[in-house]
């Protein structure tokens, strides 16, 4: 698969459209606590030490309100969508949340002890996943999490009356593929009970993290 780089100033077809009013009306009709997430989280992440996370795609905050209601004392997110920031940072000014795309990220290497996505890589193309990938491991210190729809083959699926819109496809293989430093420790299914469609989650650790 060729790999095909997203220059921070270049929007893909995708950011576009997520920071059209087709964005928008999603944060609209999403913006909505789901207090199940807070136990799936603290499942997923049992007996990791977090003293900092990233949410690559983080909309408008309400994970990363959860992990912070798990104890983990610093939270960072990271957003495309201007509508989106700054309804997160008008709810909740003490949220960390930047506007950016997951293909720059603006932080230093090793930064966080998590970084992690939830409903973000199903959004970017198959040919551009690789550079997002790279760049949540290069800004982890210790561990990555992927929340995503997963799929035995990759799949292109038309999004509310879009195409090249969204992808289910095997992310683990993915990560692995773009993150070689780091190995597979969790992997488990989501469902609506627990706060998310149904979905994949896959934790990974930094080989020296182990």
């Amino acid at each position: 698969m060729t790999t095909s780089p997203a220059p921070s100033g270049a929007l893909t077809p995708q950011l576009a459209l997520w920071c059209s009013e087709f964005g928008a009306r999603y944060t609209e009709r999403n913006d909505l606590e789901r207090p199940a997430r807070v136990e799936s989280l603290r499942r997923i992440l049992d007996g990791l030490e977090l003293r900092d996370a990233l949410e690559v795609g983080c909309n408008v905050g309400w994970n990363l309100r959860y992990l912070r209601a798990l104890g983990v004392p610093r939270v960072w997110g990271i957003e495309p969508q201007r509508f989106a920031v700054a309804r997160a940072r008008m709810r909740d000014p003490e949220l960390d949340v930047f506007e950016g795309t997951a293909f720059d990220l603006p932080f230093k290497d090793r930064q966080f002890d998590l970084v992690f996505t939830s409903g973000v890589l199903i959004h970017i193309d198959p040919a551009q996943l690789p550079v997002a990938l790279a760049e949540m491991a290069r800004t982890s210190r210790r561990y990555l999490l992927t929340i995503e729809y997963d799929a035995d083959r990759e799949q292109a699926l038309d999004y509310r009356g879009h195409t090249g819109a969204l992808w289910k496809r095997d992310h683990a293989s993915a990560v692995a593929a773009a993150c070689p430093g780091f190995e597979r420790i969790r992997t488990g299914a989501l469902s609506p009970a627990e706060g998310y469609d149904d979905c994949t989650f896959h934790v990974f650790a930094r080989a020296s993290a182990t």
